[in-house]
């Protein structure tokens, strides 16, 4: 995938997600109260889509620039031949012979420690969880099937649960009969089979991968534990919605007789007695009102939005967090790109040159050739060639072409009716272009209060560099012109360099006076 570094968007996503754990178990409380157990219980899909969402596209991230930061944003672009430019001096600076510690590829080992922690804790669950069910099928026997679920006794179950997800299987204890009465075994059935119908399972398995990714966070092991609470509350809502004070009571009975510490991971468990007393408590709560319900769904729903696109990778808050943590670590997160191939030593190597509100930026070799292939470039017209009759004369000699340093108008004047917000313009002025800063329109708009006077030498500074850029382009294009003497070139260049650093003065003497 190219475009972005992987190393980088993990580690964005890691530090993303465990900001969003943060934030659902200080709103999960609020939310349960407000909206009922089943729209907290689905706060958890947050940090675990972050974890699947890939970088922001490019062309997403140039939309969200302010258009006012681009009004007087000029690009021009130049395709040369690569031996038609001076080479440039390479630089040798001497430095010091690092250490062993410095040297150590750091980056490599902490991702490698990663990578094998995550797929260790992984594996550990899997085999633990299948030797559990192993165990617990060899002893079982088959009481009922309820909908493809298979309904067993087995000794290996110390209390009601539910576990599988392509075999799918609800095991009671085999004394479940003698401790429990008909009601309770009613509810503690309708329970675990509700874990199954609302697709529990697979979430346990989503959870435990996500909590592989963060086997080193603490907040991941807090935000776990509070998933499976959050599970169990929504399902014991889910069983008691529109029972009796009654049926509440006989469930909370058969929760405390079966409740115990001992738990798999991947299966949904009765008789944990993690957060016993929340779920005891719940249950004397009136039920939530299906228009809350509703409400609450779609508020989760904006919510979940929000926080995946203002997390993202490639966005300003995300780039934040992650100049705070290299800053605060020292660790440098983002890898930094691989240095551009050296240019051919011979050979018309094609070279693209961008000049962009007064900075040259130069690509050569591959570069310039994914340049051109990534970004439409101006491509002139081919004449047509004529097909050859006879002998060809000579070509007469072409008399040298004097070099033409081009004049800096910018002017003031009022520009009249007009689109409003064009505060700056480009005419035609005897045969050459002359940049027109519209009087009245600026006057206008900051009588209505659109532009205070910080606004106004903004845009007498982006008109300037306008200008600058254009000044830029043409010393460029001058480097490169065989038609003009190298006597000529040079002077043009001088009177050129002459313009643009007074030029730069006058930008830099922009709102000096009203300080």
């Amino acid at each position: 995938m190219s475009g972005f570094d992987l190393t980088g968007w993990a580690m964005e996503a890691l530090i993303a997600s465990t900001l969003l754990m943060v934030a659902v178990l200080l709103a999960r409380g609020p939310v349960r109260r407000a909206f009922g157990p089943q729209v907290a219980y689905a706060l958890w899909a947050l940090p675990a889509l972050r974890l699947l969402l890939p970088p922001l596209p490019a062309d997403w991230r140039e939309q969200a620039v302010m258009p006012i930061t681009r009004a007087s944003e000029v690009v021009t672009v130049l395709i040369v031949p690569a031996r038609a430019l001076p080479a440039a001096t390479p630089v040798v600076a001497a430095a010091a012979e690092p250490s062993l510690w410095a040297t150590l590829p750091w980056g490599m080992i902490v991702a490698g420690a990663w990578v094998v922690g995550a797929a260790a804790f992984f594996a550990f669950h899997m085999v633990n969880h299948r030797r559990f069910c192993a165990r617990v099928l060899s002893e079982a026997k088959l009481v009922d099937e309820v909908d493809g679920i298979r309904v067993i006794e087995s000794a290996a179950a110390s209390g009601p649960l539910a576990f599988g997800t392509a075999r799918r299987f609800v095991a009671f204890p085999r004394d479940f009969a003698d401790r429990y009465d008909a009601d309770e075994r009613e509810l503690a059935l309708a329970h675990e089979l509700g874990h199954h119908a609302r697709g529990d399972l697979f979430a346990n398995w989503a959870a435990l991968a996500v909590l592989a990714l963060h086997w080193f966070n603490p907040v991941a092991w807090r935000a776990f534990r509070a998933f499976r609470c959050d599970q169990e509350l929504a399902n014991d809502a889910r069983v008691l919605a529109g029972r009796s004070r009654t049926d509440r009571h006989i469930y909370a009975c058969a929760i405390v007789k079966a409740a115990h510490g001992g738990a798999v991971s991947a299966a949904c468990h009765l008789h944990t007695i993690a957060d016993l007393k929340g779920r005891l408590k719940m249950l004397t709560n009136s039920r939530v009102s299906r228009t809350r319900l509703m409400t609450g769904a779609v508020a989760v729903m904006g919510l979940v939005a929000t926080g995946l696109v203002a997390t993202a990778s490639g966005t300003r808050a995300a780039a934040a967090v992650t100049n705070t943590i290299e800053a605060a670590t020292g660790v440098k997160i983002a890898t930094p790109p691989a240095p551009p191939a050296p240019p051919a030593a011979a050979g018309n190597v094609k070279r693209v040159v961008i000049v962009k509100d007064g900075k040259t930026h130069v690509y050569e070799g591959a570069e310039a050739d994914h340049y051109a292939a990534t970004h439409a470039l101006p491509i002139p017209p081919v004449p047509p060639v004529a097909p050859r009759q006879g002998t060809i004369p000579p070509v007469p000699p072409v008399p040298p072409v004097a070099a033409v340093v081009p004049d800096v108008n910018i002017s003031s004047a009022d520009c009249g009716s007009g689109e409003p917000r064009a505060f700056v313009v480009t005419r035609n002025q005897n045969g050459s272009k002359a940049t027109v800063i519209c009087n009245d329109r600026i006057a206008a708009a900051a009588r209505a209060g659109a532009l205070s006077e910080t606004d106004q030498q903004d845009i007498q500074r982006k008109a300037m560099n306008a200008a600058l850029a254009s000044l830029y382009a043409t010393r460029a294009s001058l480097a490169v012109n065989g038609m003009i003497p190298e006597e000529g070139r040079q002077e043009a260049v001088a009177g050129i360099d002459e313009s643009i650093a007074e030029l730069k003065g006058e930008i830099a003497d922009i709102g000096k006076d009203k300080d």
